[in-house]
């Protein structure tokens, strides 16, 4: 569309403009406009404000006023040109231009008009003339439409006449519609399985949990530790009421997010697993056939190691009161342990793990080998 133009360049009512005043301009005036006399407090440093109305029907037209329209034509076809510049070098690999021109009117088919004046093919013209004239000239024409105006040939023109319908015309019936079959597994059964003993509240900071480790691992680590989390409180708390979290928990519950993404982001383990990675992804929706039926998961996050080992990992907001972490952290593992090998058999074979940021918890296994 570089050779259409950039519309109509209405007169206005009023124009005007400010410019630096100098005693040349005051004695003479310049491009066309009457001198401005001089007068007490003008002089070197001071500007002008030329005000022009338009001219009534039929008189002649005012200079200052042609003057000043002048001015902004030429200011706006340079800001013009100033965007096809900043439009063309947001390239990063190809950069297509497409503008057309229209031939001569003199039955030369190689004679290319000049674009429209205002156009950006009009800018770009001098260097992409030569193109035109050599497409106009290689190009074969279309072919005219044979008498009739209803050709049915290649390059025929297709008539576009308006024609009636019958009076007894009625749409035709519309075809069936699409039956809907909804997944037999949604993507947030983990949720039930992980909360449902836990109450809403818990359910809520998993969620709140889950979606800063997906920012944070999307950054990298880049720009995080733990002053930065205890700066979000607030904004957290906001995040949890909006949730639904009730006042008298909201407090609670705004520190055991905090201190979830704070030891994470402190922890050699959670470090590990937030930063880079190969082929990572966060929050990963994946649909599959699993089982003669289609299964959506959404993983928390999966990567490539140094060692091109597939990782699945789950994030696990649970807590522990008692003595025995490390027994609760097995009863985790199989408690869990179908829900990642469903994810295994989604994505491919991988080593899968358990990422308990508020305990410090880790447990990993792969889906032939039991191990820690």
């Amino acid at each position: 569309g570089l050779g259409s133009g950039t519309g109509r360049d209405e007169r206005k009512l009023f124009v005007w403009m400010e410019r630096p005043q100098t005693e040349s301009s005051l004695l003479t005036g310049d491009g066309g406009v009457p001198p401005l006399p001089l007068g007490e407090g003008r002089g070197e440093g001071k500007s002008q404000l030329l005000l022009a109305p338009i001219n009534p029907t039929g008189s002649e037209k005012d200079p200052i006023y042609e003057y000043i329209r002048g001015l902004d034509k030429e200011k706006a076809g340079h800001e013009n040109g100033r965007l096809l510049y900043v439009a063309a070098t947001r390239a990063k690999k190809h950069l297509h231009l497409l503008g057309d021109a229209r031939l001569a009117a003199n039955g030369d088919e190689t004679e290319v008009k000049d674009p429209s004046t205002g156009s950006l093919l009009a800018k770009l013209w001098p260097a992409v003339e030569a193109d035109f004239v050599e497409a106009a000239r290689t190009s074969p024409l279309a072919p005219s439409p044979p008498s009739g105006g209803e050709g049915r040939g290649e390059g025929a023109v297709v008539n576009q006449d308006l024609r009636r319908l019958p009076s007894d015309w009625t749409l035709p019936p519309a075809p069936p519609g699409a039956t809907w079959v909804p997944p037999q597994d949604t993507a947030r059964v983990p949720d039930e399985i992980e909360f449902s003993w836990a109450g809403e509240t818990a359910r809520h900071v998993g969620s709140v949990v889950h979606r800063w480790l997906q920012r944070i691992a999307e950054d990298e680590l880049r720009g995080w530790d733990r002053k930065r989390v205890e700066k979000m409180r607030e904004g957290i708390a906001r995040e949890l009421a909006a949730r639904g979290v009730e006042e008298n928990d909201l407090k609670a519950a705004t520190t055991r997010v905090a201190s979830a993404l704070g030891q994470a982001l402190e922890d050699k383990r959670g470090r590990w697993l937030l930063g880079p990675q190969r082929e990572s992804r966060n929050e990963h929706r994946l649909t599959a056939l699993i089982d003669g039926g289609r299964r959506v998961y959404v993983i928390d996050r999966t990567f490539m190691d140094r060692e091109d080992k597939r990782w699945i990992v789950d994030y696990k907001t649970s807590t522990h009161e008692g003595a025995d972490i490390e027994a609760f952290l097995d009863q985790e593992q199989e408690r869990y342990r179908a829900q990642l090998a469903r994810y295994a058999a989604a994505l491919g074979p991988a080593q899968l793990g358990l990422y308990f940021p508020l305990l410090g918890g880790w447990r990993e296994w792969d889906v032939k080998i039991n191990r820690r």
